[in-house]
């Protein structure tokens, strides 16, 4: 077995597994908590988180480094799904380089760190290939919801224009009502007031409990058939072994 191979091993093994996974929630805890920390002018102990994110920092790029270093194809591992997730857990932190303050809002990206525990959850990679496969049908679906929310902002601005200016003045201020109608969320900051408004919100209040149905549908249809096939290869091959 070569020395790539070997590390191969090592970089997909239970531990090394795990020690990632400690590394994860040790950095989003830290997150959490810098989130209340006033800044490094006003609180006394902020050389801490520094010095933690620098950590995270040196751990996190020398897995990327190992990753990349034993991939088969790494221009494909660059950019895919966990390679880009990788190399964003470990980019912000360039921003406490005292050249890129003007850039240290973006430290707020670190946020991306906690995607890199998908890399260990099974499931995922059966939900990837699922919207994989149903990838054209989502794409139309997010065409339609577009244009119903269109016609929606359209629709009660027709009905609201006159009664609540300040709300529905125009198709785009009225595409946030239509929003959150079509989504059932319902916040309750614009709503109509006229006989005709209400009419028209029940309408599209009916249509948008159909449009997030849809995608649950499929998913869960898609997600069925592929525990169904894979059911059918587990039970073929321990045929096989008996």
């Amino acid at each position: 077995m070569g020395n790539k191979a070997k590390l191969r091993a090592v970089v997909e093994g239970n531990a090394f597994s795990a020690l990632i996974q400690f590394l994860i929630l040790a950095s989003a805890v830290a997150f959490a908590l810098e989130s209340g920390a006033p800044g490094p002018e006003l609180h006394p102990h902020w050389h801490y988180f520094l010095i933690l994110d620098w950590v995270f920092f040196v751990l996190f790029a020398a897995e990327y480094i190992l990753r990349l270093y034993i991939a088969p194809k790494k221009r494909a591992f660059i950019f895919s799904f966990y390679g880009i997730i990788d190399l964003l857990a470990i980019l912000p932190s360039l921003f406490l380089v005292p050249g890129f303050r003007v850039l240290r809002t973006l430290r707020f990206l670190r946020v991306f760190r906690i995607f890199k525990a998908t890399r260990f959850i099974l499931a995922v990679d059966r939900l990837t290939e699922a919207l994989s496969e149903i990838k054209r049908e989502l794409l139309a679906l997010v065409i339609l919801s577009l244009m119903l929310v269109y016609l929606a902002a359209c629709g009660i601005y027709y009905f609201e224009r006159e009664a609540q200016p300040e709300a529905f003045g125009s198709i785009p201020d009225s595409m946030w009502w239509a929003v959150v109608t079509l989504t059932t969320i319902g916040y309750g900051d614009v709503y109509p007031s006229t006989a005709g408004g209400k009419f028209f919100t029940a309408l599209v209040a009916l249509v948008g409990v159909g449009l997030i149905a849809i995608p649950s549908g499929l998913l869960a249809s898609v997600l069925t058939e592929a525990r169904v096939e894979r059911r059918k290869v587990e039970e073929g091959e321990t045929e096989r072994e008996d």
